[in-house]
C-alpha cells in the first residue's frame, strides 16, 4: 500500500476509535469553565442598633448545575443587594440573582439575567458519595488573589455535623483539603463529578473543612422540581438510643434487635397521631436500625437513621416497625414537617423604638411542643420572638432600665403574644396608663406611657435616630 493509502486509512481507523465528538469533550470536561467568581454587595446591620445599615462586599464560588443555573451556599449570598458572577479567566461581570434559597441546607441557587452567559459553559455533573480516604479536588477563589485556586486532598470521614450556618445537624463530608475565605460555594471533584460544595472551616483549625454532599443537593433539587421550596423533613420526636441489655429486655427487644426510644413526641406532627410516647422504632422501610443508630442503605453500606428521614421529601410516606407493649407493628407515618433554622438572623430587620426601648422581633426558633389531647397533626402558625435590644437612655422614661438588654418579653400586661404585630398593638396602642414587660423569668420593665410618649421625638432627635421603625412597623401605624 502506497504512503499515501496508508495515511488516509490511518486517518479514518483514528476517526473510527477517537471521533471528533471526544476531542470536543476535551474542552467540555475541562471543570474551570463551570465554575465562577461571585461578588456580594451585602448589606448588614447590629441588632443593638438596627435602624444603621452597613453595607460590605464578600468574594465566593458558585458553579453551573444545570446549564442556566449556578449553586452556592446560601451563606454567602443571604442579605445580597448585588450578585455578580465572574467566569474564570474572563474579566467580564454577570448580574446574577437568588432564584431559591435554603438556610436550612445551606444552599441557594442563583440565575443570571443575561443567559447568553450559558454558552459554551457546561454544567457539572453531581456524582456519589465519596469515601473515606479518597482523593478530592476542591476549587475555588480564596482570598490572596483574582484567579481560581486548585487544592487537593483527602476524605477524613463521613458523619452528621452542625452546619454553621443554620445550627441543624446533616450528614457532611469532612476532608483535609485546605478551605478558606472565599472556598465557600466550590465544588469538590472526584474523577471530573461534583461529591461535594465546600461549606464550613474553622480558624485556627488546619487541614480540617467540611463540605455539603450531593445527596443535600440532589434533595434539593428534587423539592423544587414542582416550583415550590418544601424544605427537609424531620421525623419531629425526642429519642435515645437502647443499647444497654437490661433497658433492651424491659422495652421486650431481644438480644438481636436495637432501636429508637420514642421520650416524646412533637405537637403538630402526623408522627403524634399514629405513635406512641414509649413505643421503639426498630426499622424504618424495612431498614434495622442498629445500636449505633445506623441503618442500612446502599449494599453494604451504612448511614445515619436521620439521612433515610431527611433526603426524603415533605409529605413522603415511610413505613415504621414498632414494638409497642410487646407488640410488633407497623405503622405509615406523613413526613408534614420540616427542618428551621435554629440561627437565621433576618435580612431587613423588624423593630420599633418607644421611651427609648429598641424591640427587636425575630421568627422564633423551633421548639418540640407537648402533645396536647386535642391533636390534630396539623401545622401550626410562624411565631415571632421579640426582645430588647437597647435602651437609649434617659433620666426620666427609662431611668432605672439602661441595663436591662438584652430582655426577652413573653408578656405585655400579663397578655401573651404571637406575632411581633400583636406585641406592636399592646404596647403602642393599649389602654393601660402603665406598661409591663415581663420575661420568661419574671423580670419586669415598667414605662409610664404619657411620659414615653411625651419624649418619643425629642429622645429620636438626641441620637440622630431618622427611622423609629421599620417599614413594616410603620404600615400597622
Amino acid at each position: 500500500m502506497k504512503r499515501q493509502q496508508w495515511i488516509i486509512y490511518l486517518f479514518w481507523v483514528a476517526m473510527v476509535f477517537f471521533p471528533l465528538s471526544s476531542l470536543a469533550n476535551t474542552s467540555v470536561n475541562d471543570p474551570s469553565r463551570s465554575i465562577v467568581e461571585i461578588t456580594i454587595t451585602m448589606t448588614s446591620y447590629e441588632e443593638s442598633s438596627p435602624w444603621r445599615t452597613e453595607w460590605d462586599t464578600h468574594v465566593g464560588t458558585g458553579f453551573i448545575i444545570d446549564g442556566k443555573r449556578i449553586l452556592t451556599t446560601a451563606g454567602l449570598v443571604e442579605n445580597a443587594v448585588y450578585i455578580g458572577i465572574r467566569p474564570n479567566g474572563v474579566a467580564k461581570s454577570f448580574e446574577a440573582e437568588i432564584e431559591n434559597i435554603s438556610h436550612e441546607a445551606n444552599l441557594a441557587i442563583l440565575k443570571l439575567k443575561d443567559e447568553s452567559f450559558f454558552t459554551d459553559r457546561p454544567p457539572l455533573e453531581l456524582g456519589d458519595l465519596p469515601t473515606p480516604e479518597q482523593k478530592v479536588s476542591l476549587y475555588g477563589y480564596p482570598v490572596g488573589g483574582s484567579s481560581m485556586s486548585i487544592t487537593q486532598g483527602i476524605v477524613s470521614r463521613i458523619e452528621y455535623h452542625t452546619y454553621v450556618h443554620s445550627g441543624l445537624t446533616f450528614q457532611a463530608i469532612q476532608v483535609d483539603a485546605a478551605i478558606n475565605s472565599g472556598n465557600g460555594g466550590g465544588p469538590a471533584l472526584v474523577d471530573g463529578k461534583v461529591v461535594g460544595i465546600a461549606s464550613d472551616f474553622f480558624d485556627g483549625l488546619e487541614n480540617i473543612g467540611y463540605l455539603i454532599p450531593t445527596s443535600r443537593i440532589k434533595q434539593l433539587l428534587e423539592d423544587l422540581k414542582d416550583g415550590a421550596l418544601d424544605g427537609i423533613p424531620e421525623l419531629w420526636l425526642d429519642y435515645q438510643f437502647i443499647t444497654n441489655p437490661t433497658h433492651k429486655k424491659y422495652h421486650k427487644l431481644t438480644d438481636r434487635q436495637s432501636g429508637i426510644l420514642i421520650n416524646e413526641l412533637c405537637a403538630h406532627t402526623d408522627a403524634a397521631l399514629v405513635l406512641d410516647k414509649g413505643d421503639v422504632i426498630t426499622a424504618i422501610d424495612g431498614k434495622p436500625i442498629t445500636e449505633e443508630g445506623f441503618i442500612q442503605t446502599n449494599g453494604k453500606q451504612y448511614s445515619n437513621f436521620q439521612s433515610h428521614i431527611d433526603l426524603r421529601q415533605v409529605d413522603d410516606i415511610v413505613t415504621l416497625d414498632i414494638l409497642s407493649n410487646g407488640y410488633n407493628l407497623k405503622r405509615n407515618v406523613k413526613l408534614n414537617k420540616s427542618s428551621r433554622s435554629t440561627k437565621l438572623k433576618e435580612s431587613t430587620p423588624r423593630y420599633f423604638i418607644f421611651g427609648g426601648f429598641v424591640f427587636l422581633a425575630t421568627h422564633a426558633a423551633p421548639v418540640c411542643e407537648s402533645v396536647a389531647d386535642d391533636e390534630t397533626g396539623a401545622l401550626s402558625d410562624a411565631k415571632d420572638d421579640v426582645k430588647i435590644v437597647h435602651v437609649l437612655p434617659s433620666y426620666t422614661s427609662n431611668i432605672g432600665f439602661h441595663e436591662a438588654a438584652p430582655m426577652n418579653i413573653s408578656t405585655v400586661n400579663g397578655s401573651t403574644f404571637d406575632s411581633f404585630e400583636d406585641f406592636h398593638r399592646l404596647v403602642k396602642f393599649g389602654s393601660s396608663k402603665t406598661i409591663v414587660l415581663e420575661s420568661g423569668n419574671g423580670y419586669q420593665v415598667v414605662i409610664n406611657r404619657q411620659l414615653a410618649e411625651s419624649e418619643h421625638d425629642k429622645l429620636l432627635e438626641k441620637y440622630e435616630i431618622k427611622k423609629p421603625q421599620s417599614a413594616d412597623v410603620e404600615g400597622w401605624e
